[in-house]
C-alpha cells in the first residue's frame, strides 16, 4: 500500500529534538492502521473515485472555488480524438472489456476563491495502468498520481505526503464507497461558473469593506461576514442568470428584504428595484438616498398585497420565511417571474410546515411542497443549489409560465389549501410588525432568579464536590413545575435559553450535561470580557463554599 509513499520515512520526524512530535507520530499510526485494515479497492470503486476527483478538485482544496472542464480528448487506437465530459463519466462507470478507447485526456480550469487568474491543469487516465494523473500549470499547486495497487490507493507527489494522506486519501476511500445520487441537483448548474465566480470577487472588493463599516455603525448583533457574503453571492448569481436568460429585470421587488443588502448591492450595481419588509431596520439608514428611497417599510399580506411601481416584473424571496410559499402565486398573479431561495418552512396559511414525507430531510420536504405550489401556478420550474454559507441553499426559479393555466385554477387550489387550517378567505397574518422578544427580559426578575437559585442547588445536591455536579437537561426540567416551565417557554424560549442568559452561573458540559461553572480570575480572561462590575458574586451569596476568587480577582462585586 505504501510502495511509494512510507508516511514514517516521508516526514522524517526526530523525535528526540522535538518530543512533541510523538503525538504525530501515533496519529500518523493510527491512520495507517485504519488504512491498511480497510477492504480492498476494486477497480469499479477506482474509477467512480477517479470520476468524483475529476469534477471536485474543489473539494481538496479550500483556496478553490469550482473546477471548468475546458476540454476532453479520447486515447483511442494510438490517436487523441475529440470526445465529452459525457463520454468521459460514462466510459469510467463501464466494465474493462467494453471500453471502446485506452484513457482520456482533460483539459481543466482551476477557478481560485481570491487569486485574480484561473489555474490551468491537465488530467490523465490510464485504463490500461489504473492511473490517473494531474499536472497543474503553477508553482502553487503540486502535481500528483493515483494508481490501484494490488487493491488500495497508491497515492504519488514530490514534497506534500501530508496531504496525500490526511486529505486525497480520506476523499478518495470516501468517493470510492459512496452511492452516486443522479438526482441531486448540481450546484450553479443554470449560470457559467467562472463568470459567477468572476464576478462575485469583483463584488467583494468593491462592497465588502464599506458594507463591514456600516455594520459596525448599525451595532448589528448579526454575523457580518455571512450575510454581507450570502447576499453578495446571491447579487452575482442573479446578475449572471439575468445576462445569460435575456431576463434582465425592469425593475424587481425583493419581499421580506430584511437588512435590504441585496436591494442595495443590485441598485448599486445598475438594476433597478425595491424592498419591501414590515420592519425598517438599522442598516437601511446608512444606504445611499437613492437606495433608503428603495426600501418600503409595508406588510407583505397576500390576499390584499399590490406593488407599488408598476414596473416590476421579477419577485425576489431570498431567505422570506413564511412568504416563501407564496412568492409564486403572488409572482403568478402578476404575472411575472421569481427567484426563491426557501428557508423556514411555513404553510401558505402561515402555520408551521406539516410533513408530507417523512422519508426525506424536513427542508428537501418543504422544498417540494414550493415546488408543487409553483407548478399549481402554471410555471416551468428551474432549480439550482447556490455556492453560499448556508445550509438553506437551493433555489427555485420561474421564468416561463403556461398562458393556459388559468388563474381561476391557481386561487381554487390557494383557497384548498387555506381551508385545511380553516382559514378560509380571511385576512392572512404572517408576521407582527413588531417582534416579539424572548429572551427572559419580559419575564419579572425575581420568578427569574427563584428558577436560578432553585436550578442551582439542585445541581450542587447532585455532587458531593460542591463545583462538579452535573445533570441532564431533562432531569432538571422534570425538578420544575408545569407553571415553571409554561412561563419560562412563553417568554423566553425555554429552558436552555435560561441558562445561557446566566452563563455565569452555569455552563453547558456536552451533550445535554449541565454544571456549575467555575469562575475565573480577571487576569485569565480576555481583554474584551473584561466590564466594570455591576452586579453582586452570585457565589459569594449563595455557594455553600462562598467564592474561590479574592474580591480583586472576581468579575463581581464581593
Amino acid at each position: 500500500m505504501y510502495a511509494s509513499l512510507n508516511t514514517r520515512q516521508q516526514t522524517n520526524i526526530d523525535r528526540s529534538s522535538n518530543p512533541s512530535c510523538v503525538y504525530l507520530i501515533f496519529a500518523i499510526s493510527c491512520v495507517t492502521f485504519l488504512f491498511d485494515t480497510m477492504a480492498a479497492v476494486e477497480e469499479a470503486q477506482f474509477w467512480q473515485a477517479i470520476g468524483i476527483l475529476i469534477k471536485n478538485y474543489h473539494a481538496l482544496n479550500k483556496k478553490i472555488f469550482e473546477v471548468v472542464i475546458t476540454q476532453v480528448k479520447k486515447h483511442q487506437d494510438g490517436r487523441l480524438c475529440e470526445s465529452s465530459t459525457e463520454e468521459l463519466s460514462m466510459t469510467l462507470k463501464e466494465v474493462p472489456n467494453k471500453r471502446t478507447c485506452t484513457g482520456f485526456t482533460i483539459g481543466f480550469k482551476l477557478l481560485p476563491k481570491k487569486l485574480a487568474d484561473n489555474i490551468l491543469g491537465t488530467g490523465t487516465v490510464d485504463f490500461e495502468k489504473c492511473l490517473y494523473e494531474c499536472q497543474f500549470a503553477s508553482d502553487s499547486i503540486e502535481d500528483f498520481s493515483v494508481r490501484l495497487l494490488e487493491g488500495q490507493f497508491q497515492l504519488e507527489s514530490k514534497s506534500n505526503p501530508n496531504w496525500l494522506e490526511f486529505v486525497l486519501r480520506p476523499k478518495l476511500l470516501s468517493w470510492s464507497q459512496s452511492k452516486q445520487d443522479e438526482a441531486k441537483v448540481k450546484s450553479l448548474g443554470l449560470v457559467n461558473v467562472e463568470k459567477y465566480n468572476d464576478l462575485y470577487k469583483e463584488l467583494k472588493q468593491r462592497h465588502s469593506q464599506r458594507l463591514l463599516e456600516h455594520w459596525k455603525t448599525a451595532q448589528e448583533s448579526t454575523d457580518p461576514l455571512k450575510f454581507i457574503y450570502e447576499d453578495l453571492a446571491i447579487a452575482a448569481y442573479l446578475m449572471v442568470l439575468w445576462s445569460q436568460t435575456q431576463s434582465e429585470p425592469n425593475a424587481f421587488a425583493d419581499l421580506g428584504c430584511g437588512n435590504g443588502l441585496l436591494v442595495h448591492v443590485l441598485n448599486a450595481e445598475g438594476y433597478k428595484g425595491y424592498g419591501y419588509d414590515i420592519r425598517k431596520r438599522k442598516l437601511w439608514a446608512l444606504y445611499p438616498p437613492e437606495t433608503q428611497k428603495s426600501l418600503i417599510e409595508k406588510a407583505v399580506e397576500p390576499n390584499n398585497f399590490r406593488l407599488d411601481f408598476p414596473d416590476v416584473d421579477w419577485l425576489i424571496g431570498n431567505h422570506s420565511d413564511e412568504l416563501s410559499p407564496w412568492l409564486p402565486v403572488l409572482a403568478a398573479r402578476l404575472n411575472i417571474n421569481y427567484f426563491l431561495l426557501p428557508c423556514c418552512p411555513y404553510e401558505l396559511s402561515g402555520a408551521k410546515f406539516r410533513r408530507r414525507n417523512t422519508k426525506i430531510s424536513a427542508y428537501q420536504d418543504f422544498f417540494k411542497y414550493v415546488s408543487q405550489v409553483s407548478h399549481e401556478c402554471g410555471y416551468e420550474i428551474l432549480q439550482d443549489r447556490l455556492k453560499i454559507p448556508s445550509t438553506k441553499r437551493l433555489a427555485l426559479l420561474g421564468i416561463k409560465r403556461k398562458a393556459s393555466k388559468a388563474l381561476e385554477d391557481l386561487e381554487y387550489f390557494v383557497q384548498e389549501e387555506l381551508r385545511k387550517y380553516k382559514t378560509g378567505d380571511a385576512e392572512i397574518k404572517l408576521r407582527e410588525k413588531e417582534e416579539s422578544v424572548r429572551n427572559c427580559t419580559r419575564v419579572d426578575k425575581s420568578i427569574i432568579d427563584a428558577l436560578v437559585l432553585k436550578i442551582f442547588k439542585q445541581i450542587l445536591d447532585s455532587n458531593e464536590d460542591k463545583w462538579s455536579g452535573r445533570l441532564p437537561m431533562r432531569q432538571i426540567a422534570q425538578a420544575l413545575t408545569k407553571e415553571e416551565l409554561s412561563g419560562i417557554k412563553s417568554e423566553c424560549g425555554g429552558i436552555k435559553t435560561l441558562l445561557r442568559n446566566k452563563h455565569e452561573v452555569f455552563e453547558f458540559c456536552g451533550g445535554d450535561l449541565i454544571g456549575i461553572r467555575t469562575p475565573k480570575p480577571t487576569a485569565a480572561l480576555p481583554q474584551s470580557h473584561l466590564t466594570i462590575k455591576k452586579r453582586s458574586c452570585f457565589f459569594k451569596l449563595h455557594h455553600p463554599l462562598g467564592c474561590p476568587l479574592e474580591g480583586a480577582e472576581c468579575s463581581f462585586i464581593h
